[in-house]
C-alpha cells in the first residue's frame, strides 16, 4: 500500500511556531543597557570636564598668583609712569593709566595725602587705603562696602592690594596702592552639587523618554486586549518590531488564534450536537404522530415501536459519547489503572466484532498477537480498540472486503495495534481533522435515509411508512454514527500516555497505528 509522505497524529494541527529573530542590538534589553552605560559616560565625561575647568580657572591658590603676579607688574609699571610725569613736570591728575574695569590705582604722598585716584574708587574706599598705607603694610586684603543702588544691603568686596613705595634716590617720594578684586572660588562640592544634579535631570528625563517609548508597544496590547470579547477574536496586533515586544505581541497574536480556532470548534461543536440530536428527536416525533393517527394494525404500531427505540439507543449513545467527551475536557474521569495484556484486549474487541463484520460482508482477521503489557484502564482501552476496529469495518463496506487486526511491540517501549482497511481510503485534506468531533469524511453517508424518512413523514406521503421500515434496515448497512468514535479513541490513547497514528490515501485503503508505552522491568518487578 502506497503510505503517505508523513505521519498525522490526530486531529492535533501542526503550526510552524514563527520567532522574531531579534538581534542584540534591536534588544529592549540591550537597548536600555547601552542608554545606561552611554549615561554613565556623560556623568564621567561631565565631572571629569567639571574638575578640569574648576582646576583650571576657579582654582583659588591658582588665580591669586595670577593676580598678585598681575599686581607687581602694574605697581612697577604705573611707578615708571608717574616718575617719567614728575620728570616732565606733568599734573598727576594727567597720568594715564591702562587699568582693568576693577582695577584701583590710587598715589599717595608721603605725608598720606592724595596725589591721584584711577579706578572705581570712592571716598571711603579712599579713605580705607590711607589707613593702610600708613601701617606700611605690603601686600593686604582689604573688605570693601560698596553700597548697591538696587539694594538696601551693603556687601562686601575683598580686594588684594599690594603698597610699594616709589622711590627717587633711596628717598620715598610717593606710595602706590594697587588693587583688585579676588578671584571669586567655587567649592568642588557645589560644582559637583551642580553638575550631579545636571546628570540626575538628564537622566530621569532620558530614562522617562525611553520608558515611555519601550513600554508603547505594551499599552498597544493593553489597549487592544481591552477590546477584544468572545463574540470578536479576529482582531490581532501585527507589531512589527524585531525585539522582545515583537516576540510578546506575536505570542499574542498565535493566542488569539488559537482561541478563535477553540471558539469557532465550540460553537461548530454545539451545532453538530443539535444537529446529530434533532434529527432523532425529529423521527421520534414524527412516529409517535403516525401511530397515532394513521396506524390500524399491531404491525404499524411494532414498527414504529422499533424505529422509536431505534433512535432512542441512537441519541442515548450520542449523549453518552458527549457526557464522557466533557468529563474527559474537565478531567473528572478516573481510569482504573491496572496491568493489562494488549493480546487479551485486541481480541476480545475481534471476537466482539466478528458479527457485524459478516452482517457488512467483510473479512475480520487477526494477525501476529503477542503478549504485550501495559499499565492502563481494561475498559476504556476495549473502547478505544473497538471504535477503532468498527470503524474500519463500517468504512470498509461495500468499498473493500478486509479489515486486518495486528500487534507488535516496538523497540521494548511501545505496544502496536495496527488496524488496516482495503477501504475507499482517506484524502490529505481530511487528515488532520479526521479526531475533531463529529467530523465524517464523506457525511452524505450518515444519515442519508434518516432524512428520506423524515421528509416522508413530513409530507404525509402513503409510503412514509414503508420508507421508514426500509431505512431501519438499510441503516445497519450505512457507516453512520455521530463522528465520535475517533475523538474518544485519541482521548483514550491520550490518556494512558500514547498516541494513535493514521496512514491513509485515496483508494488504499487506511493504516491506524495506536502506541501505547509498555511496563517496564522495574513496574513488572513491583507489580510481582
Amino acid at each position: 500500500m502506497k503510505r503517505s509522505s508523513q505521519w498525522r497524529q490526530g486531529h492535533e494541527h501542526r503550526t510552524i511556531r514563527r520567532f522574531w529573530p531579534f538581534t542584540l542590538a534591536s534588544s529592549v534589553r540591550a537597548r536600555l543597557t547601552l542608554w545606561y552605560v552611554m549615561m554613565m559616560i556623560f556623568i564621567v565625561l561631565l565631572f571629569g570636564t567639571s574638575l578640569y575647568i574648576e582646576q583650571a580657572y576657579f582654582n583659588a591658590a591658582a588665580a591669586e598668583s595670577a593676580m598678585e603676579t598681575q599686581l607687581y607688574h602694574d605697581s612697577q609699571r604705573f611707578a615708571e609712569t608717574y616718575q617719567q610725569s614728575s620728570a616732565r613736570q606733568e599734573s598727576p591728575a594727567s597720568l594715564q593709566l591702562a587699568l582693568s574695569s576693577q582695577e584701583v590705582a590710587l598715589f599717595l604722598r608721603p605725608d598720606g595725602s592724595v596725589i591721584s585716584a584711577h579706578g572705581p574708587l570712592t571716598t571711603g574706599m579712599i579713605q580705607q587705603l590711607q589707613a593702610q598705607a600708613k601701617q606700611g603694610a605690603g601686600m593686604i586684603d582689604l573688605p570693601i562696602y560698596r553700597a548697591h543702588t538696587h539694594g538696601w544691603w551693603n556687601t562686601p568686596t575683598t580686594y588684594r592690594v599690594l603698597i610699594m613705595p616709589i622711590l627717587s634716590q633711596n628717598t620715598r617720594v610717593a606710595t602706590i596702592l594697587v588693587g583688585e578684586p579676588r578671584p571669586t572660588s567655587l567649592p568642588l562640592p557645589v560644582i559637583w552639587l551642580f553638575h550631579g544634579g545636571f546628570a540626575i535631570l538628564f537622566a530621569a528625563i532620558g530614562g522617562y523618554w525611553l520608558a515611555g517609548k519601550a513600554l508603547q508597544p505594551v499599552k498597544q496590547i493593553t489597549r487592544t486586549a481591552n477590546e477584544i470579547n468572545a463574540t470578536d477574536l479576529r482582531r490581532r496586533l501585527h507589531l512589527q518590531r524585531r525585539d522582545e515586544f515583537g516576540e510578546l505581541a506575536a505570542t499574542f497574536d498565535r493566542m488569539l488564534a488559537r482561541l478563535e480556532a477553540a471558539f469557532k470548534r465550540q460553537t461548530q461543536f454545539t451545532a453538530d450536537a443539535s444537529h446529530e440530536l434533532r434529527t432523532p428527536l425529529a423521527i421520534i416525533g414524527l412516529e409517535v404522530n403516525r401511530a397515532l393517527t394513521q396506524a390500524e394494525q399491531p404491525e404499524d404500531y411494532r414498527s414504529a415501536l422499533e424505529l422509536i427505540q431505534t433512535e432512542n439507543e441512537r441519541m442515548g449513545a450520542i449523549v453518552n459519547s458527549l457526557l464522557l467527551l466533557a468529563r474527559a475536557d474537565t478531567g473528572q474521569m478516573t481510569l482504573n489503572v491496572q496491568d493489562v495484556d494488549l493480546s487479551d484486549v485486541t481480541l476480545a474487541c475481534v471476537e466482539r466484532l466478528l458479527s457485524l463484520a459478516r452482517q457488512q460482508q467483510i473479512t475480520l482477521a487477526t494477525g501476529a498477537l503477542p503478549e504485550l503489557l501495559v499499565r492502563g484502564d481494561p475498559q476504556y482501552l476495549g473502547q478505544m480498540l473497538t471504535n477503532i476496529i468498527e470503524n474500519g469495518v463500517k468504512y470498509t463496506s461495500g468499498k473493500g472486503t478486509r479489515v486486518f487486526v495486528e500487534l507488535a511491540g516496538e523497540q521494548g517501549k511501545y505496544g502496536v495495534v495496527r488496524v488496516q482497511d482495503d477501504g475507499p481510503g482517506i484524502s490529505d485534506e481530511h487528515l488532520p481533522y479526521l479526531f475533531e468531533r463529529f467530523y465524517r469524511v464523506d457525511k452524505a453517508r450518515s444519515t442519508p435515509t434518516t432524512r428520506q424518512k423524515v421528509g416522508a413523514s413530513l409530507r404525509g406521503d402513503a409510503t412514509g411508512s414503508t420508507q421508514s421500515s426500509q431505512g431501519t434496515s438499510e441503516k445497519h448497512k450505512e457507516p453512520g454514527g455521530a463522528g465520535l468514535g475517533l475523538s474518544i479513541a485519541q482521548w483514550i490513547a491520550q490518556a494512558h500516555g500514547g498516541e494513535i497514528r493514521v496512514e491513509s490515501a485515496i483508494g488504499e485503503g487506511a493504516l491506524f497505528e495506536i502506541r501505547l508505552p509498555l511496563l517496564t522491568v522495574t513496574e513488572r518487578d513491583t507489580a510481582a
